[in-house]
């Protein structure tokens, strides 16, 4: 899968991504709200080479995409990673949820609402092409202190569809879960 925006190349990772998920996902900050630690140079590598392997399924039901930009004019090829964009698709719920995450320096300038969009017309056309499985609902789970993923889903048309205090335990503590929704078409 590949899409282009008029700022950002989103493509499925490779395996010479482990040292910018690494980079990503090793950042405290960007591991607070998610269910695992900041990752390891190890954990991220297996975390890439599942991403790569899931690629290559048919249909496929875990997306994961490298989320790039441009870092002068008319030059692809000098793309800077500034994050990742994912989702799972489910065909027994026929949902597809959709998670992401940005490089700190990238966060306030519109990338994630932008990749996201990107991604949602990515697996559109996808699930047209059979690629992955039907799903007539996108969602997107956060933690109800992750303020910015809250405000990037409803920038999304995304909306509020539950919210649970104490939903899990994660990291030591109880953590809540909102989970916000929208119509796939």
């Amino acid at each position: 899968m590949h899409a282009e925006t008029t700022r950002l190349t989103l493509r499925d990772l490779a395996l010479s991504d482990t040292p910018n998920i690494y980079a990503l996902d090793s950042i405290p900050d960007n591991a607070r709200y998610q269910t695992w630690p900041p990752r390891t140079l190890e954990s991220a590598d297996e975390f890439v080479q599942v991403a790569v392997s899931c690629s290559e399924e048919s249909p496929r039901t875990f997306v994961e995409m490298a989320v790039s930009v441009a870092t002068g004019p008319n030059s692809p090829e000098k793309a800077e990673f500034i994050g990742r964009v994912g989702a799972h698709i489910d065909s027994k719920e026929q949902t597809a949820e959709l998670w992401f995450s940005f490089m700190p320096n990238s966060q306030g300038k519109g990338y994630a609402t932008e990749a996201v969009g990107a991604l949602i017309e990515l697996l559109r056309a996808a699930r047209k092409r059979h690629e992955v499985p039907h799903f007539n609902r996108l969602l997107i789970e956060c933690d109800p202190r992750n303020t910015a993923s809250r405000r990037l889903a409803e920038r999304a048309s995304f909306v509020m569809q539950s919210c649970t205090e104490r939903a899990f335990e994660c990291k030591g503590e109880w953590v809540g879960s909102m989970v916000y929704v929208r119509d796939a078409d």
